[in-house]
């Protein structure tokens, strides 16, 4: 999950640089935000498993509850990311009609 994250902050600035007219404090800023929070989540959603985990008793079961709470995870990121995607769009498109 560490590479996807570092992939949607390099990629991503391409994204933003592009929104916000190449201002690059603003999109470095951002970013990076973005970044620290993807992070945050990733790592509150892995101790939040940890805490709660069900005792595993075959493989079977484990493969299940791995693939569950993957598919959580992604589902849940996913959100996230079109989410943040849209609120930033639509932040700079009233800005700049506001212009």
């Amino acid at each position: 999950m560490i590479k996807i994250g570092w992939l949607f902050y390099t990629y991503g600035e391409v994204f933003l640089l592009n929104l916000f007219k190449q201002n690059k404090s603003i999109v470095k800023s951002i970013n990076s935000l973005l970044l620290i929070g993807y992070y945050l989540v990733n790592l509150g959603y892995a101790i939040i498993t940890i805490a709660y985990w069900e005792k595993i008793n075959s493989i079977f079961q484990m493969i299940n509850t791995l693939s569950y709470h993957l598919g959580l995870i992604i589902i849940g990121l996913a959100v996230l990311h079109y989410n943040n995607v849209l609120c930033l769009t639509y932040l700079v498109k009233t800005k700049s009609l506001k212009q």
